[in-house]
């Protein structure tokens, strides 16, 4: 009889652990017979920084807010634009007292409110949109850097970074990335997973040789990608579990001769690493735009762009094109997309263009 009931628990528990373990194989090609084709974009905004109200050096954590209107960051900027690209404010002070900010490491809205996320030190910041402070608050009592992926009924989810102090030999080790919850007076209420990406570590010092690259969904999902190959999880907040992981036959891309590495050299002037990958990472990016996930992909043709594979919410390769840009896709919105750009004359635009498919 005890046998019988081992057995019984052994079938009930194994199945679901198969579940969100088994990987979603996909093929080389996707189902669409226009994949491969050149995204059809139309712009439809421009921001300049041609009026001297605000610079761009590196406009990125691009979102639009509830009621329309454009935010982005900036070195030492958070601007604020209308829905026509009009400027309307900056609400970064330097500093370290209260309402000031050091570097912006994102921002989230709720209920007509921004708040922002700094480091150096960490702490969130609440204000109105018209840029009056209403809130200070320091984070405690965490290490590593931090990443915010989404606010919930006041609840904030990050990933830290968790980095183990070194010994000082030269290694490659895994570095956990932790999901972790904030509450809104900065305290943290739990630890809910990890993802292991892999670092080269020597001495004080260390490089990334994956990265965690997240994307939330319904303000409960994550879409992620944490390894060198092609290989996306999508998690589930409320239910603490990965309900897909899946990949694609993908050729892999191999760095040009010439391609300059991050490297770390001795003190006798001899290279000690990282060691030079055979291989781009697979995974550049991911977005989502609208239901479906992008992901951007290593693979780059000098006269169609990047390319983005589309996977649907099952993890079914879809689609597939090139986005032809001169610069970065940084953000998605409804039906657009907004784009880092260079004009004629080499400087940084924000550009937003409606997807025509």
């Amino acid at each position: 009889m005890k046998k019988i009931v081992l057995l019984l628990l052994f079938f009930l528990i194994i199945p679901s652990v198969i579940y969100t373990q088994e990987i979603i194989e996909n093929p080389e090609k996707p189902a669409n017979p226009n994949a491969g084709r050149i995204l059809n974009i139309q712009e439809v905004l421009r921001i300049t920084d041609e009026g001297g109200e605000f610079y761009f050096v590196g406009p990125r954590y691009i979102k639009v807010a509830p009621d329309g209107t454009i935010f982005l960051y900036d070195r030492e900027q958070l601007l604020r634009f209308d829905e026509n690209g009009k400027f309307i404010h900056n609400f970064f002070i330097k500093g370290q007292g209260p309402g000031e900010l050091n570097y912006v490491r994102n921002y989230a809205f709720q209920d007509g409110k921004l708040i922002v996320f700094n480091a150096n030190p960490y702490k969130m910041v609440w204000f109105d949109f018209n840029g009056e402070l209403l809130n200070d608050v320091k984070i405690h009592d965490i290490s590593g850097y931090l990443h915010f992926q989404f606010l919930k009924d006041n609840t904030f989810y990050f990933f830290a970074s968790d980095m183990a102090r070194s010994d000082g030999k030269t290694t490659i080790m895994n570095a956990p990335q932790i999901l972790i919850a904030l509450d809104q007076l900065g305290k943290k209420e739990k630890e809910i997973t990890s993802f292991n990406t892999k670092v080269f570590r020597t001495g004080g010092a260390w490089a990334d040789m994956s990265s965690l690259i997240s994307v939330p969904y319904k303000k409960r999902y994550l879409f992620l990608s944490h390894t060198q190959e092609y290989l996306v999880k999508l998690y589930d907040i409320e239910t603490q579990m990965t309900l897909r992981i899946f990949t694609r036959k993908y050729k892999r891309v191999k760095p040009p001769k010439d391609h300059k590495f991050g490297v770390f050299y001795g003190r006798d002037g001899k290279r000690i690493g990282p060691p030079i990958p055979e291989f781009f990472n697979d995974i550049s990016e991911l977005f989502m735009f609208k239901d479906l996930l992008w992901v951007r992909t290593s693979t780059k043709d000098e006269r169609k762009g990047y390319l983005i594979d589309v996977f649907n919410l099952d993890g079914k390769f879809i689609d597939s094109f090139y986005l032809k840009i001169n610069g970065s896709l940084v953000a998605t919105h409804e039906d657009f997309i907004f784009i880092r750009e260079k004009d004629e004359d080499e400087l940084l635009n924000i550009v937003k263009y409606k997807v025509i498919e």
